[in-house]
């Protein structure tokens, strides 16, 4: 499966996605949000060494900054090609994550990106430039059976309560490949064990219409 995308479209919304994080971490807490535990062992999930900036301190912590990634659309395809399969409800020849979400996959490398709206904070995964797609990778490995259903995880609802996923089936005419975002509670689905998407379409708590707009609607696209 090869991703259907526009390069000059991609190089704009990577500059978009720039931007954006610059304009995120732009802030008078800028220590605090670009502080992270740093890697200790091979597979642990701290802040690799090219990103840590300083010491790391007596707890553990340690400074860490954004680099330029490395990842192409040729991984990224790859991952989708381990979890869109014929078969689930998801797949069709000319599937593609929305746009502006490739962008962010291979803009930065970047960690503890949380969108705060009013009453909701969403986890977008974590970056790091030793293993940049392992997160979402276990985010979809964790819910296959919401991808066969037609509902693409790519973040985390607040403290972990449940995933973001895109559905599939609503596509935003407005946006090219891009989806309505929803929400499913974790408790609600681990308690089902949903096997189709006639189970689970009703717990499927609507957020925006697309990635596209729930970027713009974060502080970071807001602030002046």
């Amino acid at each position: 499966m090869t991703t259907l995308i526009n390069k000059e479209v991609l190089e704009r919304d990577r500059h978009f996605i720039k931007s954006w994080l610059d304009t995120y971490f732009d802030s008078p807490h800028r220590d605090i949000l670009m502080s992270h535990p740093a890697k200790m062992e091979e597979e642990d999930y701290g802040v690799p060494s090219d990103m840590q900036v300083g010491e790391v301190d007596e707890e553990g912590w340690v400074r860490w900054r954004m680099l330029d990634s490395g990842v192409t659309v040729d991984q990224i395809d790859e991952l989708i090609a381990s979890y869109i399969r014929p078969g689930s409800d998801t797949y069709s020849s000319s599937f593609s994550l929305p746009p502006l979400y490739m962008a962010y996959l291979s803009s930065r490398y970047v960690l503890d990106v949380y969108l705060r709206y009013e009453g909701v904070m969403i986890e977008l995964p974590n970056l790091p430039s030793d293993y940049p797609l392992r997160e979402l990778r276990n985010l979809w490995s964790s819910w296959e059976s919401l991808i066969k259903a037609g509902y693409i995880p790519f973040a985390s609802y607040e403290d972990h309560a449940g995933p973001v996923c895109w559905d599939t089936r609503t596509c935003n005419p407005n946006d090219d490949n891009d989806y309505a975002v929803v929400w499913f509670d974790h408790d609600i689905l681990t308690e089902d064990r949903p096997a189709s998407r006639e189970q689970i379409e009703h717990h499927a708590q609507p957020l925006f219409q697309s990635f596209r707009e729930m970027l713009m609607r974060s502080p970071s696209s807001t602030r002046s």
